[in-house]
């Protein structure tokens, strides 16, 4: 009925703002760390995730649902501002690269949360090896070799 599609849209405006608004405060509070430590930023280039992942059905509309494309404009742009940069790199194989030894393998992800290294041993939260891994790949596009 016409009553229920004007209850949805309003619905999905209202999802749309809060998204927008937690976009704006995530993306202010990375850019004034970043800032305030003297650091830059290194995120993963996210096009097309939605369409490389696959994830579990009670995880889809959080998944399918959060706009990164906008997080990332919103962060760019406040970085410029504020004078921090930001690199974008390839998130391809960050979550199955050892740091130490640079072995990359789909077994060095032992579970969700854990990272061992089948050739040296080395092992971290999954999370973190990423994030040292897109530290990493920051830093070497950001030389100008």
């Amino acid at each position: 009925s016409r009553s229920a599609k004007r209850h949805l849209q309003r619905l999905r405006k209202r999802e749309a703002r809060f998204r927008r608004n937690h976009n704006h405060v995530l993306s202010k509070r990375l850019v004034k760390k970043a800032k305030d430590t003297g650091r830059g930023l290194a995120l993963e280039d996210l096009k097309g995730i939605r369409a490389r992942t696959t994830v579990r059905k009670s995880d889809r509309a959080k998944h399918s649902g959060w706009s990164f494309h906008q997080l990332r404009q919103f962060i760019a742009y406040k970085a410029l501002i504020a004078g921090v940069p930001v690199a974008i790199v390839d998130p391809r194989h960050t979550s199955r690269t050892c740091p130490v030894c640079g072995c990359v393998d789909k077994a060095n992800r032992v579970s969700q949360s854990e990272f061992r290294c089948s050739a040296c041993g080395h092992t971290a939260n999954a999370d973190v090896n990423a994030a040292i891994n897109i530290a990493a790949r920051a830093v070497c596009h950001a030389c100008p070799s």
